[in-house]
């Protein structure tokens, strides 16, 4: 009957994993358990169901300048891909996530940012996914039923990571994590990314989070 049928997509939302060299991972990793144990005072398990977050000037603080050195190294590459056309951007914010057993984090987008990211330094067993919601509202409007789940009609798309996994993402696209449902913390270090015309004024966090401290002057 046709010559051909093909799928064509449209307008595909993309996301971008970086996954950085084991053995410099672990190296990283080690240095960051280390640093946010003594920064943030999470020297015991957070209790089932619970988490918590750092503040969101951990870009500031000397113990992170390597990560934040490839935050800043693999959110170029991404614009570049883009093809954006700017004189700078900067880290408008970045915080540290630790999970314990149970925990979850909610649907939600980072407004009045471009690009976000999340960089994963502890993953055990049960621990290593991140969702992302289908952008298209319009989506709604029909919702049949399904003979199986495939590219075509997927929801909520689940990522798989692990420790020295890093993914970028547009600051608009709705995501959320999973519960924990490992024994152990989930620790992640988050960040957004915003071009400095409108970085001092309109992307900086708008909540507050546990206080960080360091044993050396932050820069």
């Amino acid at each position: 009957m046709f010559e051909k049928a093909i799928a064509q997509p449209l307008f595909p939302t993309h996301i971008w994993i970086h996954c950085l060299k084991d053995q410099e991972a672990k190296r990283i990793n080690k240095s960051a358990v280390g640093s946010l144990s003594r920064m943030m005072g999470c020297a015991s398990a957070e209790p089932r169901g619970g988490s918590r977050q750092s503040s969101q000037n951990l870009h500031c603080f000397p113990e992170f300048a390597e990560l934040v050195g490839i935050f800043n190294h693999a959110s170029r590459a991404v614009l570049d891909t883009m093809r954006v056309k700017y004189e700078a951007f900067e880290i408008t914010g970045c915080w540290a996530n630790i999970a314990g057993s149970g925990a979850s984090h909610a649907m939600h987008t980072h407004a009045n940012n471009f690009l976000s990211g999340v960089y994963y330094v502890q993953t055990p067993p049960g621990t290593g996914a991140i969702c992302f919601q289908d952008p298209r509202d319009q989506r709604d409007i029909i919702q049949p039923r399904f003979e199986e789940t495939n590219q075509f009609n997927i929801v909520v798309q689940q990522v798989a990571v692990e420790a020295g996994t890093l993914i970028i993402f547009p600051s608009w696209l709705k995501h959320s994590v999973p519960t924990n449902t490992g024994q152990d913390e989930r620790i992640s270090i988050s960040f957004n990314v915003m071009f400095s015309d409108y970085a001092k004024t309109i992307s900086p966090p708008r909540w507050s989070g546990i206080p960080l401290q360091s044993g050396s002057s932050s820069t």
